[in-house]
């Protein structure tokens, strides 16, 4: 939240002292903009249970859910002068889910998992008569899992209790997703671009044992997603 007001307040700062240079969208432009995209996730998740019992303590605990930076994409059909049709994409997306709230397992990561959150939106731009150009903007994300694996260090712990061969699986999501940003028009084609987004993200994370046994939580990943790029109008 911290990084949103940052970027709000900057914007703001530079529509102070912009020239009207009125390098603004008309119907039929199109956007393509590339730069660098961060997922910070604001997780919760249930406690850990097996068997769909919780895990006493000191095995119980949650799950938390690192940030990664990956190349972020979007493409943008400008609809009329104001409304834009936006892809957002990005290169997959890497996370590692560890325990926390816990005695025994505190700290351990659990596993590693790539994601990539394709999101589409409705976008609305302002037009301040200048080169300075915020945005809002509201959609639907879906985000895929895949390449989910336990850690080494996971397989270990697991081993002593019993469990071996763990699964992991992560369910795929659909969310709403709300954004807010601005363009800074170069000239009649190029720009520069921040935006912040929070997506609802929701899944079920379940380790499957070779004896049958299954540890879960359910999380809610819900990242702020952050992006700095460079656009071009054509």
């Amino acid at each position: 939240m911290k990084k949103a007001l940052h970027i709000v307040s900057l914007a703001a700062a530079c529509t102070m002292a912009l020239p009207a240079l009125a390098q603004t969208y008309q119907a039929g432009d199109w956007v393509v903009r590339a730069g660098a995209t961060q997922v910070a996730p604001a997780e919760s998740s249930s406690p850990l249970t097996l068997d769909g019992t919780v895990l006493p303590d000191p095995l119980g605990g949650t799950l938390k859910v690192d940030d990664d930076t990956q190349l972020g994409l979007t493409l943008e059909y400008m609809v009329t002068d104001s409304w834009g049709i936006e892809l957002l994409a990005a290169t997959p997306f890497s996370h590692t889910a560890t325990v926390t709230d816990a005695m025994a397992l505190q700290g351990l990561d659990v596993a590693d998992v790539k994601h990539l959150p394709p999101t589409l939106s409705a976008v609305y731009h302002i037009d301040l008569g200048n080169n300075f150009q915020p945005y809002l903007g509201v959609g639907i994300n879906y985000t895929v899992f895949f390449e989910e694996d336990t850690t080494s260090a996971a397989d270990a712990t697991f081993a002593t209790l019993g469990l071996v061969g763990g699964d992991v699986e992560m369910d795929n999501s659909w969310g709403a997703s709300f954004q807010v940003g601005f363009d800074y028009h170069l000239n009649q084609n190029w720009l520069i671009n921040a935006s912040v987004r929070w997506i609802d993200i929701d899944s079920t994370a379940t380790i499957k044992f070779d004896n049958g046994s299954e540890i879960e939580s359910d999380v809610e990943i819900d990242p702020y997603v952050y992006t700095l790029s460079v656009g071009y109008k054509f």
